[in-house]
């Protein structure tokens, strides 16, 4: 069995089928595994997946040290604050609050996390540095290109292959399956960071934080509040060049904190309404990011992904190992493509809905233009303003479409 791709999903559709007694590769373009913290959120059911494998425990031990009880709107990290979305109301009999719904793990603790799983397998073999170019069902079989880092190339064969190697996956385009809704929808900075922003986290913990300043917005992800945050900024251009030499100081004034910021990485990226036309090519399925593209609000990508490749591998395990009928596999794409395509229509009308807050206060140019409007509020003024915060819960307690795995 070929997996190609060798981020969460891919790792995790190594475990399983490792899991199942049905020998697996594992091909990954990266040589090493993710740096910058990307998909961070990892619903219920993708945690109860991953103590399947018996990862639960080091992923929570890896996780963020901080409570997820707020979502916090402000003008700086440093400067007023607009409002709050409390995500644990405590119970006014006991004072405690309930459960976290979900961990805040990043990809890059999250992925050696699954790498280090997958290497002790003895069904597993793992290769990094090869990227797949090429791909075909050929009889009962798939053929694949292989090209390594040296430049050299290979030709692997496998029974089946499993195509997770992310949005811009290679195999899909290879395989000529279209991707269908919108995009780009802009065009973002992503600015890994570290500084300790404890002082101001600490008595309103939470993982992230709107900052509406109008001479600089963002949103900040608090991966660990001591040393590792991430920073997403609207571009003000195309030229990469200059969008970094000036993220140092949008960063600055975004934060709006006298504590130095040492930046660790910036990529930029585009977030996208994506669904592939078709999650089978002959023996070749598409799962997680290369099946479809989310913008990132709502955090139901990674989680999707996860559950797709459950799914996907158990199919796969039944037909390879107990000799069920191929036709198990085309429940497949009827169980999980229409799942991808609610999930996609959340995340955008997540996207859409904060833009009820900027409306609620109004335009402004310059951050102490907005400062004043908030110290101005009237008891209306407020009230609508707390309404509007209140109107994006579903956007962090959504556990998003689930599948009709009967099909």
């Amino acid at each position: 069995m070929l997996v190609i791709g060798g981020g969460p999903v891919g790792l995790i559709a190594s475990g399983l089928l490792s899991q199942a007694r049905i020998p697996n590769v594992v091909i990954e373009r990266r040589k090493q595994t993710q740096r910058a913290p990307a998909a961070h959120v990892l619903r219920r059911r993708s945690m109860q997946i991953l103590a399947g494998l018996g990862v639960a425990d080091e992923v929570r031990a890896a996780a963020s040290p901080l409570a997820l009880d707020y979502i916090t709107w402000c003008t700086t990290l440093g400067g007023s604050e607009i409002g709050r979305l409390e995500l644990r109301p405590r119970d006014p009999s006991t004072g405690a609050r309930p459960p976290e719904t979900w961990t805040n793990c990043p990809q890059n603790l999250l992925e050696p996390i699954l790498l280090r799983r997958a290497v002790r397998e003895p069904l597993t073999r793992v290769v990094r540095g090869a990227e797949c170019f090429a791909i075909e069902t050929r009889g009962a079989g798939v053929m694949v290109r292989v090209r390594l880092d040296d430049g050299s190339e290979r030709e692997l064969r496998a029974s089946w292959a499993i195509a997770a190697d992310g949005a811009g996956s290679s195999t899909r385009r290879a395989l000529g399956i279209p991707l269908e809704g919108k995009g780009p929808l802009g065009r973002f900075l992503m600015v890994h960071f570290e500084a300790d922003l404890t002082p101001w986290i600490a008595h309103r913990p939470g993982p992230i934080f709107w900052l509406m300043n109008p001479e600089s917005p963002g949103t900040l992800i608090v991966h660990h509040p001591e040393r590792s945050h991430v920073l997403m900024m609207p571009a003000r251009s195309e030229n990469d060049d200059a969008e970094q030499a000036a993220a140092p100081e949008r960063l600055a004034k975004a934060l709006g904190v006298p504590v130095p910021a040492k930046i660790l990485s910036i990529d930029t990226w585009s977030p996208h309404v994506q669904v592939a036309s078709r999650y089978r090519d002959g023996r070749v399925f598409l799962a997680g990011d290369a099946a479809h593209r989310f913008p990132p609000t709502g955090g139901l990508g990674l989680n999707t992904g996860i559950q797709e490749i459950h799914d996907l591998v158990a199919r796969l395990a039944r037909v390879i190992a107990a000799n069920a009928e191929e036709t198990l596999l085309d429940g497949y794409e009827a169980a999980f493509r229409p799942v991808a395509q609610a999930n996609a229509s959340e995340s955008f009308e997540n996207m859409l809905r904060l833009g009820e807050i900027a409306r609620a206060l109004g335009s402004y140019s310059e951050l102490a233009a907005l400062e004043q409007r908030l110290a101005s509020l009237t008891q209306a003024e407020r009230a609508a303003l707390d309404a509007a915060i209140e109107a994006q819960r579903s956007h962090f307690e959504s556990d998003g479409a689930s599948p009709d795995v009967s099909r």
